[in-house]
C-alpha cells in the first residue's frame, strides 16, 4: 500500500489536500488506540509533505509504508538523495573548471606576484548535504509548542490582524500545528495564553474551537484547566457573551490603549451581570472617555442607566447607538421599551414598526407594539393584530404577549364593538364542536340507523312501538354524548 492509498487521496503536491486527508485519518488511527496504524499514517504524511515540497510529482514509484521493511524505504530515499547530490556535484564541478581556466589566464599575466603567494582553499560546497547532528532531534521535538507560543503572541500584538479570522486560520494550518504528539503541549500553551489575553472577536473563538474542540472536549478542559476560564471560553464560542470589534476598523487610527479599553469594556460587562453597579459605572465612565463610538459600550451604558433609574441618560445612549449603527436591533428594542415606560407611545411604535419590517414574527416586538396600542386606547387595532397572529405557532410561549392578549379580550376592561371577524370566530368556535359530536353520534348509532332505514322502506307502515324503541335508543346515545361533552368541558 502506497502513502497515497494510506491517506486515501490521489497523488498531489497540494499541501492543503494532504493535511486534510491526514486530519481525517487521525480519527481512525489514534496514537493511544492504534499506535502501529498511527506510526504508518505519520510516516505516510511526512513523506508526502517532503515530496510535495520538493516540487516533484509522485506516482507509483513512491515507496510503500505497509508491508515493506523500513530499511528498504530508507535505502530508496537515500538513492533519490544521492541522485540529487550527483547532479548538483556535476554542475559545481563545471563551474569550478571554468573558474580554474580564468584563474590560469590571470596567473600567466601576474606570474611574479603569484609565486610569492599561497593558495587559500575554498569553503566546502557540500555542507548543505550533511545530515543534521543527532543531538538536535530533541530540540526539534520541543519546537512546535515554542513556535506556536511565539507566533500567537505576535499575532495578538498586531490588532488589525488579531481580529481577522483568516489570520488565525493561517496560523492553525501551519505544519507544526499538525504534530499529534505535541497536541497537549500546544493546548497547554493556548490556555496559558488565553488566561491573560482574552480580547478576541466571536469569529476567532470559533476558529480556535474548530481546531482545539472546546465544546466537544468540554469535560477534558474542565478537568485540566481553571473552570472559570473554560466557562468564559465556552461563552465566547457560543456567542452568549459576544462583544463586537467592527467599530474599530472604521477608525483611521486608534489613539488610545486599545487593550486597556477592551479590558474595561469586558470587566464592565461582568460587573453588570453580577449587579455590581458602582464598579460597573466607574469602568464605563473610564471606557467612554477613551472611545465613544462603540455600540456595545453604549448599550452597556444604557443598561447601567436603566438599572440606576437614569432614564434620560439611557435614552441619550440609545439614540447614539441607533444613529451610529442603524442596523442595531437591540438598540431599537431597548429604546422602544424605554419610550413606552416614559409614556411616549407613538415614538415607541415607530421603533417597533421598523423592527417588524425585518422580522415580522418577533414576539418581543409584537408584545411591545400591542402594549402601546392598548395604552393609546387603539383597542380595535390591537384586537386585529392578535387575530392576524392567531394562526402563527410559536416555538416557545411568550407569556407577556399572551397575558396582554387575554386581558385585551376582557370586555369589562375594554368595551368592544361586535365585528364581522368576531362573528366568524364565534361561528368557528360553535360549529367545530357540533360537527365533532355529530360524527361521534353517527359512529355510535350507525347500525340502528341502518336497521331503522331498512324497516322503514320494507314495511308500508311501522308500528308505533317500533318507532318508540328506535327513538329511545337514539335518545340514549345522545345522552351519552352529552354526558361525555360535559365531562370534557369541566
Amino acid at each position: 500500500m502506497t502513502i497515497w492509498s494510506m491517506l486515501e487521496i490521489e497523488p498531489t503536491d497540494e499541501l492543503a489536500i494532504i493535511k486534510k486527508a491526514y486530519a481525517k485519518k487521525l480519527k481512525s488511527h489514534h496514537p493511544e488506540d492504534d499506535p502501529e496504524g498511527y506510526q504508518q499514517l505519520r510516516e505516510a504524511y511526512d513523506t508526502a509533505v517532503k515530496w510535495a515540497r520538493s516540487g516533484q510529482r509522485i506516482a507509483s514509484t513512491v515507496p510503500s509504508f505497509i508491508g515493506e521493511d523500513k530499511k528498504e524505504i530508507a535505502e530508496a530515499i537515500s538513492k533519490e538523495i544521492e541522485k540529487m547530490v550527483i547532479q548538483a556535484e556535476t554542475v559545481i564541478r563545471v563551474d569550478e573548471a571554468e573558474e580554474e581556466e580564468e584563474q590560469e589566464v590571470a596567473e600567466e599575466d601576474t606570474e611574479e606576484e603569484v609565486e610569492g603567494t599561497t593558495s587559500i582553499p575554498h569553503e566546502n560546497e557540500w555542507t548543505m548535504f550533511r545530515p543534521l547532528p543527532v543531538q538536535l532531534d530533541a530540540d526539534l521535538q520541543e519546537q512546535p509548542a515554542a513556535i506556536f507560543d511565539r507566533q500567537i503572541r505576535e499575532l495578538y500584538a498586531d490588532f488589525s490582524r488579531r481580529i481577522q479570522q483568516a489570520s488565525w486560520h493561517s496560523l492553525l494550518n501551519e505544519d507544526f500545528m499538525w504534530s499529534i504528539e505535541h497536541r497537549d503541549r500546544l493546548r497547554d500553551k493556548l490556555m496559558l495564553f488565553l488566561d491573560q489575553h482574552r480580547n478576541l472577536p466571536h469569529a476567532v473563538w470559533e476558529a480556535l474551537d474548530s481546531f482545539f474542540h472546546f465544546r466537544e472536549d468540554k469535560e477534558i478542559f474542565l478537568q485540566r484547566y481553571d473552570n472559570k476560564l473554560v466557562e468564559y471560553i465556552l461563552g465566547q464560542v457560543d456567542g452568549s457573551m459576544e462583544m463586537r470589534y467592527e467599530c474599530f476598523l472604521l477608525q483611521e487610527s486608534l489613539e488610545f490603549d486599545i487593550e486597556h479599553y477592551l479590558n474595561l469594556r469586558q470587566s464592565a460587562q461582568f460587573m453588570l451581570m453580577e449587579d455590581k453597579h458602582t464598579e460597573a459605572g466607574q469602568l464605563l465612565d473610564e471606557a467612554n472617555k477613551l472611545f465613544q463610538y462603540d455600540p456595545d459600550l453604549q448599550l452597556l451604558r444604557a443598561k447601567y442607566c436603566l438599572d440606576t433609574a437614569d432614564y434620560m441618560e439611557a435614552l441619550v445612549c440609545l439614540d447614539q447607538v441607533t444613529t451610529m449603527w442603524p442596523n442595531e436591533r437591540d438598540g431599537y428594542l431597548l429604546r422602544g421599551r424605554l419610550l413606552y415606560y416614559l409614556q411616549r407611545y407613538e415614538e415607541a411604535m415607530k421603533d417597533c414598526e421598523y423592527l417588524l419590517q425585518e422580522d415580522a414574527g418577533n414576539r418581543d416586538v409584537q408584545c411591545l407594539i400591542l402594549e402601546c396600542k392598548i395604552a393609546c386606547s387603539h383597542i380595535e387595532e390591537a384586537l386585529t393584530q392578535t387575530e392576524t397572529n392567531e394562526s402563527k405557532k410559536d416555538e416557545f410561549i411568550h407569556f407577556r404577549y399572551l397575558a396582554n392578549k387575554s386581558m385585551l379580550k376582557n370586555k369589562k376592561l375594554y368595551p368592544q364593538r361586535l365585528r364581522i371577524s368576531s362573528l366568524v370566530t364565534i361561528g368557528k368556535n360553535i360549529m367545530g364542536p357540533i360537527l365533532f359530536y355529530l360524527l361521534v353520534f353517527l359512529k355510535l348509532s350507525w347500525f340502528y340507523i341502518l336497521v331503522y332505514t331498512i324497516c322503514y322502506f320494507s314495511v308500508s307502515e311501522l308500528p308505533p312501538l317500533v318507532n318508540a324503541v328506535f327513538i329511545l335508543i337514539f335518545l340514549w346515545k345522545i345522552r351519552k354524548i352529552c354526558k361525555t361533552a360535559y365531562l370534557f368541558s369541566n
